[in-house]
């Protein structure tokens, strides 16, 4: 009687899957290889744009004398200057500026010092989108739609609005101040 010799390695399902899966490894590998190989600047590591950078990171070290985003504006469209802003201002009671593409106001907060803040308000109220209106003599921003109030640095007062109002990221450099339409990577309330 002949016998049939028995196959070393017996072929299943499952190793079929992995020799499939290591088959596919290695083809894109070699792949990731070769285009960088034939387009290196897509394989290297870009610099990141400097609007970019500062915006998102106003702390960085390259952005020492960058100011991002826009450069904040009073009511007459003046570029407004740090050393003239601070004595007039007082702490607690935000700042109505211009600047930002969408020509909406954003509110500076000046913080004790007094100095001003590295985020801004947008009066953007939660609840439905209406434009809030600062209040000096309640000390709030009141909702005219459905009167949702938020304090000086836009934590919610009284409802229906539930969430705080949106933030701006402000920079301060070399006596300007930029406004960038990008909350602060922390909302620091």
């Amino acid at each position: 009687m002949t016998h049939s010799p028995t196959p070393r390695f017996k072929t299943t399902p499952f190793s079929r899957r992995r020799r499939h899966l290591i088959r596919y490894l290695a083809g894109g590998g070699l792949g990731a290889i070769a285009l960088g190989l034939v387009h290196p600047e897509t394989a290297a590591s870009r610099e990141p744009d400097l609007e970019y950078l500062c915006s998102m990171f106003p702390q960085n070290s390259r952005c020492a004398d960058y100011l991002p985003g826009a450069q904040a504006v009073d009511e007459t469209g003046q570029p407004i200057a740090v050393d003239a802003l601070l004595p007039t201002t007082i702490p607690g009671q935000p700042v109505p500026v211009g600047g930002l593409p969408d020509d909406q106001t954003t509110y500076l907060v000046i913080q004790s010092g007094p100095a001003i803040a590295p985020y801004g308000i947008r009066p953007i109220c939660t609840h439905m989108g209406c434009t809030v209106d600062w209040r000096a003599e309640q000390n709030r921003f009141v909702c005219p739609c459905h009167g949702s109030q938020f304090d000086g640095e836009g934590r919610v007062l009284a409802g229906p609005a539930n969430e705080p109002l949106p933030l701006a990221t402000v920079v301060t450099r070399q006596n300007r101040i930029g406004l960038v339409d990008r909350a602060p990577s922390v909302d620091p309330r």
